[in-house]
This record gives C-alpha cells, structure tokens and sequence, in this order.
C-alpha cells in the first residue's frame, strides 16, 4: 500500500513538471504605445541611428541634390541636436556634419571646406519638435492605426522587445527619422518597445508607394533609439554651445 501510494505522488510531480508554463500577458496595444511615448519625451538625452535601404530618397541642397543614405544623431534637451548625415554626391559618399540649438543651424563638410557654417541645412527642423507632445515621438506614435496585437521577441543584441505593427500618413511620422527626412504617401511601421524599459528602441518604415519597375525594393528606414539618458558627447561650432 505504500509503496502504491508513493508511486502515485511521482506521477501527479512528474505530470505536474510537464504543464506547460503560463504564457505571458500581453499589454494593450494602445496602453503601451502611450507609456513608451510618455517614457522617451522624459528623456535628457539619445542618440538615433536612420539607415536608408531600397529606393532612393533624394534631399535638395545649395549645392545640388544628394541621395541620402544614413544619419546618426544626438539629441539633448530641450533643444540641441547634432548629427552626421551620409550622402552621395555624383555617386561619392560624403558625411555632412549638422549642428542645431533650436531653429538655429550649423553645417560642415567638402562644400564648406569642413569649416562650420552658420545657415540653414533643414528648413523649418527645431530638435524641441522631436520630443514634444505635438509633433514628436508622441505624436509619431499616436499617429498609427491598424495597430496588431504585440508580440514578444528580441533584437540581435539579445533585448527583449514587444514587437507591434500599424500604418500611418508618412508626414505624420517624420519626427521619427529627425525631422530630416520628408516621408510622404501611407506608410508601414514596425515598432519594437525594450520590455523592461518600456522605451521606443527601434522603428522600421517602409514606403510602398516608392516602388517601381526600375526600383523593385521601396524606401525602408531603419531607426534605433539607443544610449538613452547617457552622458553626452558634442563636437559641435563653439558659438552653438554657448
């Protein structure tokens, strides 16, 4: 009898270990696109990396057009942005270094003899909209529709993410790849938000409209929001930083 009673127990343990675990709840869609929102306008400090792939976008400059290919910026509150903006000019990469304080810019490179120059790079860009409620990352985020439920996954670092899909009107995104980068036509974003932190860490854009018999890829952004609140590091004109 006991040993009948003992044999028992083993198999009600040994069925119990193999239930599978219980899932992970999930948070609603809206609640946590909102806190992520919330989370990055409070940030001090970030840096983005925007990396172009597939069709061309093409950015007007005084000095003729360049196709634009990557740009990696730091972002300091209120309203301070610096960034480096790789292009191709008659097919040669060149890097523009990009300074702003509010609706003031500062620009260097090849044309300028990479002495800083105080004029317009971005019409119309201030670093304040990137954060702010109205034109910002928030706005950007609430812009979205068709919203999917998120689903769990990680980045190739290892950080765990909540993975959400949507569309959006790609002037409404614009804050997302600083303000630089002019989108237009609807457009198909991914939104990947760091679990634990429950910030915004990466965005992929896609714009179908861009696709041609010529250009079977559409543009696609790629936008990583990374070393939040980090010390930051400025190698900016010396009249900007005063």
């Amino acid at each position: 009898m006991y040993r009948l009673v003992s044999l028992m127990l083993i198999v009600l343990l040994l069925a119990g270990c193999g239930e599978n675990p219980t899932p992970e709840a999930l948070p609603d869609s809206i609640d946590l696109l909102t806190e992520a929102a919330t989370n990055v306008r409070a940030s001090q400090t970030l840096r983005l990396d925007v990396e172009r792939t597939g069709a061309d976008y093409e950015i007007e400059t005084d000095y003729g057009s360049v196709n634009f290919k990557r740009a990696v910026a730091q972002y300091i509150a209120p309203d301070v942005l610096q960034a480096t903006v790789r292009v191709l000019a008659a097919g040669l990469p060149i890097d523009v270094d990009i300074f702003s304080k509010g609706e003031d810019q500062w620009f260097r490179g090849i044309w300028t003899a990479n002495i800083w120059v105080n004029a317009m790079f971005a019409p119309g860009f201030n670093p304040e909209r990137l954060i702010s409620q109205e034109a910002g990352f928030q706005a950007a985020l609430q812009a979205l529709i068709n919203i999917s439920t998120p689903t769990l996954g990680e980045l190739e670092d290892g950080t765990p993410v909540y993975h959400l899909t949507g569309t959006a009107k790609g002037e409404d995104i614009t804050a997302l790849m600083v303000g630089l980068i002019e989108a237009s036509g609807n457009v198909l974003v991914d939104v990947f938000i760091d679990r634990n932190l429950l910030l915004p860490v990466r965005f992929i854009i896609v714009q179908p409209e861009t696709i041609t018999d010529e250009e079977p890829e559409p543009t696609t952004w790629t936008v990583d929001v990374y070393d939040v609140n980090a010390e930051p590091k400025l190698n900016a004109p010396p009249e900007g930083i005063e």
